[in-house]
């Protein structure tokens, strides 16, 4: 008997919810009580005030992507639900990096962060920030990190 696997997809959902605390856990407790899992996830406020964006990628086919949708859209505090499948968008992946510098060292890091095109964000008395924006951040970030 041979079973056929379908390829997991990511998916990009977007829901408008009320800025009121406890939001964010009652939309992520939905998701992992139903066992679905989100890979990425970002919340900000929108440009309509006392309304905040959530934006997360959820693995899985297309019948999750759809149970998801369902599933926020009988939650109070969701406004609107999308899925951004087959919209133009831009995805990229930020981090945030903390480097412990000296006064020694501190030159050959800013060159290190130059090789790979990443920035310097905030110069502290021991240490630098270093943002790094990537397609997939977190693949190049490991090389980034070990030099």
């Amino acid at each position: 008997m041979t079973q056929t696997s379908k390829a997991l997809q990511q998916h990009t959902v977007v829901a408008l919810v009320y800025d009121k605390p406890g939001v964010l856990n009652r939309v992520v407790s939905m998701v992992r009580r139903r066992a679905f899992n989100i890979s990425s996830l970002a919340v900000s406020h929108s440009e309509t005030p006392g309304l905040s964006r959530m934006t997360f990628v959820i693995e899985g086919d297309d019948t999750v992507q759809e149970q998801v949708t369902k599933q926020l859209r009988k939650l109070v505090d969701v406004v609107k639900v999308s899925d951004l499948k087959g919209a133009n968008a831009v995805y990229r992946e930020l981090s945030l990096v903390r480097v412990s510098a000296t006064a020694t060292t501190r030159s050959e890091i800013i060159q290190i962060v130059e090789i790979f095109r990443a920035n310097i964000v905030d110069v502290g008395h021991d240490s630098l920030t270093v943002s790094y924006t990537h397609l997939r951040a977190h693949e190049t970030l490991r090389y980034l990190v070990c030099r």
